[in-house]
């Protein structure tokens, strides 16, 4: 029993690892390297795209971690887990399109919204970081 036990502490590493991996990628090394040779609003649709495209996958990443650290017992690396799978897919909702017009006189600011996303794909990062390293210790 205590195999399985420390293969799905490992299995939960990994995937809390790879979630991790995969919102560093996306929001530090897509944005500046999009920033750095598109113009201004090709690079934001670009960093848009490729946020609400990896959210999916980090949140199912961070799924896996969570039941198999849960099944582990590793109860503290499955909440956080489950957590941070549901601040990526937040990401889904914040960078979702809006049917609402900005007031009279005023522009609506779409850079805001985008702001936001790799902001929390940042916190969430870290987050699964810490998941990944729980799962890891067996806490």
């Amino acid at each position: 029993m205590g195999d399985f036990l420390t293969i799905m502490h490992g299995i939960a590493a990994l995937c809390a690892g790879g979630a991790a991996a995969s919102g560093w990628t996306g929001a530090v090394i897509v944005a500046n390297s999009a920033f750095d040779g598109l113009d201004h609003a090709r690079a934001d649709r670009t960093l848009r795209r490729v946020l609400v495209a990896t959210a999916g996958f980090q949140a199912a990443l961070l799924g896996i971690a969570t039941g198999c650290a849960l099944i582990s017992g590793a109860r503290a690396a499955g909440i956080i887990a489950a957590i941070a799978a549901l601040g990526f897919l937040s990401n889904i909702w914040t960078l979702a399109p809006r049917r609402d017009k900005a007031p009279d006189g005023l522009k609506k600011k779409n850079s805001t919204m985008r702001m936001v996303a790799v902001s929390l794909t940042l916190m969430m990062t870290l987050v699964a970081l810490g998941a990944g390293v729980m799962a890891a210790l067996g806490i």
